[in-house]
């Protein structure tokens, strides 16, 4: 695992994301998944590079179903920024940390 990352499941993600004072980024991954993999570095340095103003959060496929119903998630890595409890932002493949940033951005 990741060590700026927290691994979170349906159980958590209401605490982990819905109920977060600040804004949060969620990885949907598949353990199956070379894109997802490859992926890993670029999200631990934007995890430790956005410590203490976002929070960053991977969750299994498998375990997140239900995002990929409430959400439209059609393919991983997906990720999906959170502020306040909704969704502000959405991306899918291999995107830079830039590209994670700007999710955040304008809210």
């Amino acid at each position: 695992m990741l060590a700026m990352v927290q691994e979170i499941s349906s159980r958590t993600f209401d605490s982990a994301v819905q109920q977060s004072q600040m804004p949060v980024l969620v990885e949907v991954y598949a353990s199956w998944c070379p894109r997802c993999a490859m992926m890993a570095d670029t999200v631990e340095t934007f995890a430790e590079e956005n410590a203490g103003r976002i929070r960053v959060c991977r969750i299994e496929e498998k375990d997140a179903l239900f995002l990929v119903k409430r959400y439209g998630v059609d393919r991983v890595p997906a990720f999906l920024a959170f502020r306040q409890g909704k969704v502000i932002g959405m991306a899918t493949g291999m995107v830079s940390k830039d590209v994670l940033r700007d999710m955040f951005r304008g809210e």
